[in-house]
């Protein structure tokens, strides 16, 4: 039973890590209708890795041409798309960064409270959708949305948005896709840039995770983390590979709508 909880709930993490649709809305159900206790922090370091390789494994190929081409504009002081794409990632990823460092113990108390999870999950559900809506009319009208870096000022305002996902049931994905979105990008282009703005904050909270573990000498359980780890890496894959095969004729509003189902559900089970 305790390796059927270990797959379940590696399997909610891996999949929603990607979805617009805030993992930790969905990774309430099975303490609330199930009963099922807390994994540990051994099992958030091995959704964390999973959730790291499965992104990074994806996009090989692109983060292979993305270091060299920086290094070779570095070593030459020539710019490139790159290199423009490199800095604008990191200037994207400063905000949350800092966010999280100073609010750290606030976002813990946060993450316990369920009407909070409801409220984002409803609230950003309903933005993602407005700003789809918005996108989709573009199209309508003829505009063509070029797949190119995206602006500077877009990529602070994204990283800046992504500070959101620090209150639980926003999600991450889900939030930067918004902002993205909002500020023009096309569909396809603001998933990939919300899923490489994913790699150094995945990786920011796996290694925070390592040092809360090592701090408070966790007993390190090798068979939940390796069950963990492998569950999250093909969810996460899988999912990564489907959402951005799917994007561009489904749109968002499948996912707004589950946001707003999976929150209607959560108030209820937790008000009445």
């Amino acid at each position: 039973m305790e390796s059927l909880q270990t797959v379940c709930i590696a399997l909610i993490q891996g999949v929603t890590e990607f979805l617009p649709i805030s993992s930790s809305a969905h990774i309430q159900f099975p303490s609330l209708l199930l009963g099922w206790e807390d994994q540990g922090l051994h099992f958030d370091v091995a959704v964390h890795a999973g959730s790291l390789l499965a992104v990074l494994l994806y996009f090989r190929r692109r983060l292979l041409t993305l270091t060299i081409g920086t290094f070779n504009s570095l070593r030459n002081g020539h710019s490139s798309e790159d290199l423009d794409l490199a800095a604008k990632l990191i200037i994207a990823t400063i905000p949350v960064l800092i966010a999280g460092f100073l609010f750290r113990d606030i976002v813990a108390v946060a993450t316990r409270d369920l009407s909070i999870i409801v409220f984002t999950t409803l609230l950003f559900g309903l933005l993602l959708g407005l700003a789809d809506w918005r996108t989709h009319r573009l199209r309508k009208s003829g505009h063509i949305f070029e797949d190119t870096n995206p602006s500077l000022l877009a990529a602070l305002a994204i990283g800046c948005a992504q500070i959101f996902a620090l209150v639980p049931g926003t999600s991450r994905s889900g939030v930067t896709i918004t902002a993205a979105l909002l500020l023009g990008l096309g569909r396809t282009q603001a998933t990939t840039f919300s899923f490489l703005l994913a790699i150094p904050v995945i990786l920011g909270a796996f290694v925070l995770t390592l040092y809360d573990m090592n701090q408070l000498d966790a007993s390190f359980d090798f068979q939940s983390f390796g069950i963990g780890f492998l569950v999250a890496v093909i969810s996460a894959y899988l999912c990564i590979d489907f959402f951005l095969k799917v994007i561009e004729k489904i749109g968002m509003w499948p996912f707004v709508v589950y946001r707003l189902v999976i929150g209607v559900l959560l108030g209820l089970t937790i008000w009445l």
